[in-house]
């Protein structure tokens, strides 16, 4: 099992850019790749994926998570 995890503060276009690259590596399939900070994890990608969003607020606090799931 590989894990790998990684926190950022980013501008909202970073932050959106950082997802349009993970969108595109779902489009095309293949790999995709996530590189952070000298780290490179590379996965490959399935035909089919599950994905699950979830939002939450709690006052001033807005945590939206996005997952994507899927069995190599």
């Amino acid at each position: 099992m590989t894990e790998f995890t990684h926190e950022e503060i980013l501008s909202r276009r970073q932050a959106a850019e950082r997802l349009a690259d993970m969108a595109y590596a779902l489009t095309v399939g293949g790999t995709l790749e996530i590189r952070a900070e000298g780290e490179r994890v590379k996965v490959p990608v399935a035909d089919r994926v599950l994905l699950t969003r979830h939002s939450r607020t709690n006052g001033g606090r807005v945590d939206v998570e996005v997952r994507v799931t899927w069995s190599a």
